[in-house]
């Protein structure tokens, strides 16, 4: 009899691959027909039940996990103050390694609930001239974000020398990424795109460093100030554009002129300088390789009403920034890419969009890392890479959060 209730009990786990419907669990099975019906029943609600469980009730790592990126968020005045509200970002010059390892921390960060970046309609956004730009941003993005890739959907192939264009690329987007002085190159219209004739050529423009373009500035005609002055007023046209985060490239002489365009705007912006120190690159660098340098952030934002103070002309700001630079940046260390352009990420994220604000970027040396100080005696525990879209950026997110306070 045993022997019979356990084949009974055998032949459930058989029936269960097969009996998909409570119809089929009509056939009869030699006598054995209840029991295995109310044997298989009372499986299938206790699976029924677990899974409901799981789903229901997430186990106490996800609460953590979750309430820890709630209350961060909570402290924020970007982006990620409403995380329902997604914001769509643009990067131009995205060819460029810097804005295409910024490009790659956004697109992260969109993938990620909290950060308040919008990861559909076409953002985040890349701005580039040509589709040699556009091959380029891949080439960083593929080695330095595990294989990532930006698809046409998501690139906008753009003529900075006529304002009508650029405002028709980036409309409905919500914040810029522009810098000051770009790496151009002369290319032909990538065709289909904006070309009037067949032998069209374009400005390839870089933010900021690509491999094998000469870095020569030709200020003759001031290419790169109208550059910029058709952006801004592209952003003004499109009525959408909230904030502009600017970043002063290495070649800028002087930033006169770019805080006149911008104060002339009226668009709140985040003008971010390293104040002559050199920038580096990161041999090998991924996400996962998380802010390489102990980064010193200084600045000061601006009062809602400083273009109506008494005296005060337009882009006047520039120059008690460059004062701050004199007395504050005392070491010339240099300062890697990647850590620059989380910087302008967690800018994006962090600061208060209604206001303007210069930031001063300095490195104090290489970070040392927690892992690093603690001895080798336990086993180092396992870092979850996909709930960051940098690893420590914790650290960062801390320095860039004490500017608004």
């Amino acid at each position: 009899q045993q022997r019979r209730n356990h084949n009974a009990d055998g032949s459930l786990l058989a029936c269960s691959l097969f009996i998909i419907n409570q119809q089929s669990m009509v056939l009869s099975l030699k006598g054995y027909k209840n029991k295995l019906i109310m044997r298989f029943s009372t499986l299938f609600l206790l699976a029924t039940t677990v899974s409901s469980f799981s789903v229901l009730h997430p186990s106490s790592r996800l609460s953590s996990s979750s309430s820890s990126l709630l209350s961060s968020a909570q402290q924020d005045f970007g982006s990620s103050q409403k995380p329902y509200d997604k914001k769509k970002i643009a990067v131009f010059g995205a060819g460029g390694y810097w804005s295409a390892t910024l490009y790659g921390f956004l697109q992260r960060a969109s993938s990620i609930y909290g950060t308040g970046i919008s990861s559909v309609d076409s953002s985040p956004r890349a701005i580039c001239a040509t589709g040699v730009g556009s091959a380029s941003l891949n080439k960083v993005l593929s080695p330095n974000f595990k294989l990532a890739f930006c698809g046409e959907n998501n690139i906008r192939l753009t003529n900075l020398e006529s304002v009508e264009n650029i405002a028709a690329r980036i409309k409905g987007i919500d914040a810029v990424v522009i810098g000051t002085i770009y790496q151009l190159k002369k290319l032909p219209v990538t065709p289909n795109s904006y070309e009037k004739t067949p032998n069209d050529k374009v400005y390839e423009f870089y933010m900021d460093d690509r491999y094998m373009i000469d870095w020569t500035i030709d200020h003759s005609d001031d290419i790169h100030l109208k550059m910029f002055q058709n952006t801004i007023d592209a952003c003004v046209m499109t009525g959408t554009v909230k904030h502009v985060i600017v970043l002063e490239t290495p070649s800028t002489s002087t930033s006169k002129p770019f805080a006149e365009i911008l104060d002339q705007s009226k668009i709140p912006f985040t003008y971010i300088s390293t104040g002559g120190n050199p920038w580096e690159n990161t041999k090998l660098f991924t996400f996962e390789s998380g802010i390489q340098s102990d980064l010193a952030l200084q600045g000061f934002t601006f009062d809602e009403y400083y273009q109506s103070q008494s005296g005060y002309k337009a882009g006047d700001w520039s120059e008690s920034f460059g004062d701050e630079i004199k007395n504050n940046n005392k070491n010339n260390n240099g300062i890697p890419r990647e850590d620059l352009a989380a910087v302008a990420a967690q800018s994006i994220m962090s600061l208060d969009w209604t206001k303007s604000r210069c930031v001063l970027v300095s490195s104090n040396g290489a970070l040392v890392k927690k892992e690093e100080k603690s001895t080798k005696t336990r086993r180092k525990p396992a870092i979850r890479s996909d709930r960051h879209w940098l690893l420590h950026s914790e650290i960062l997110a801390e320095k860039v959060r004490a500017l608004d306070q």
